[in-house]
């Protein structure tokens, strides 16, 4: 069973952050009993994370997700002048409790003015942010919705780079194992003449230097692991299971038209929506003129974004396949080298090195595939809603 937690409010930067403040929620869903069948919650509260219930993990336990539709739920209706209304309700506000200290010699008086200053900028951005508003309900829930599935991308790209971290964790292993191996030869090589004591030093540096490494490593994977438990709603220090990664459809990629994705990505565009709603929100001819060059150079970023995407997944998927080249070549290698050793003319140390050899090349092609499925979710989140327009 999930282990919920009880986290700070976290706030979509600069959405009315200031203005509009709202309560921390625990990581429990406030969807009602009926918006899911039995199985489907069940699933869900179980203790192990699969790839395919991130989206719905985010959409009932993430607590920024929650935090936000409780924000939206406040805003149902409103129209530009009501926000607006808001920020400058805020900034009275804050300007009626500014108390600017008065006695130099008071121990307190620099962070007094320090606090002063502060609000008072505060209060500024805010009767700014109400000049310039062009948000209602509308924009800020197309601005949430975004918020969620850029926390849907990141967290399936997370899960994809804690799996690639578990495989080079285990080759590093493997790679100590064989290290040890040399180290061992390297001191019956010394004994014998064959080997200098700086050869045996450096064979035992290799080793220590790759402990630090999977140290550090397996350091790097526990906070990524985190990460994704706080995203879906476990503690931080929570132990579910995960599940296996999808495999990449390859006739899927086969299938793309890119003029059509294109298309899909400017129809599907957060931002485009939300700079197209602000500009039907807005009054003032300078703000539509440069929403209206906004929305403009998005289209066009927006189409580049989704063309460099592509690219990536086409070098991804080649990439992959030469690893997978590589990693048949290397398992010959190792067959001969078998041979070798059964006919004397190989040591063990060599068939060790040799197998070690095909560990890497494996992994490699695994780690391929894992690049190549992170490149096809990048593309498919471009084209769902989440192109670049920076």
């Amino acid at each position: 069973m999930r282990k919920k937690i009880q986290l700070p409010a976290i706030f979509l930067a600069g959405i009315l952050a200031a203005a509009l403040p709202f309560q921390a929620l625990a990581a429990a869903t406030d969807s009602p009993d009926f918006a899911r069948s039995e199985e489907e919650w069940a699933r869900l509260r179980d203790n192990k994370l699969e790839y395919d219930e991130i989206p719905d993990l985010i959409h009932e336990y993430n607590v920024t997700v929650l935090n936000n539709r409780t924000s939206y739920r406040d805003h149902l209706g409103e129209t530009p002048s009501d926000i607006t209304q808001r920020y400058r309700d805020a900034a009275k506000e804050l300007r009626n409790n500014i108390q600017y200290p008065d006695d130099p010699t008071d121990m307190s008086y620099a962070t007094m003015l320090m606090a002063a200053q502060m609000n008072e900028t505060q209060a500024q951005s805010l009767e700014k942010q109400a000049d310039t508003n062009v948000d209602d309900a509308q924009s800020i829930f197309l601005q949430y919705q975004q918020v969620e599935e850029n926390l849907v991308f990141s967290t399936k790209l997370n899960l994809i780079s804690y799996h690639q971290m578990l495989l080079s964790g285990q080759l590093n292993r493997e790679h100590k194992e064989l290290l040890e191996a040399l180290y061992r030869s390297a001191q019956i090589q010394a004994q014998v003449g064959n080997a200098t004591e700086m050869e045996v030093l450096t064979a035992r540096q290799a080793i220590e230097q790759l402990e630090g490494t999977i140290i550090s490593s397996d350091r790097e994977a526990q906070t990524l692991k985190q990460k994704i438990c706080l995203a879906t709603g476990w503690s931080y220090d929570a132990d579910p299971e995960f599940g296996s990664l999808p495999e990449v459809d390859f006739s899927r990629i086969d299938a793309i038209v890119l003029e059509s994705d294109q298309a899909l990505a400017l129809e599907n565009s957060y931002a485009l929506k939300i700079s197209r709603r602000q500009y039907d929100n807005s009054t003032d001819s300078a703000t539509r003129e440069n929403l209206e060059k906004t929305i403009r150079d998005s289209r066009q970023k927006i189409a580049s974004d989704v063309t460099t995407k592509y690219q990536a997944l086409l070098t991804a998927r080649a990439s992959y396949e030469l690893a997978l080249a590589e990693k048949e070549i290397e398992e010959q290698n190792l067959l001969t080298t078998q041979r070798k050793l059964q006919a004397g003319t190989a040591s063990q140390l060599e068939y060790q090195q040799e197998a070690y050899a095909v560990s890497e090349k494996t992994t490699a092609a695994q780690t391929a595939m894992l690049n190549l499925l992170s490149a096809w979710e990048t593309y498919q989140a471009t084209v769902n809603g989440l192109a670049s327009v920076s």
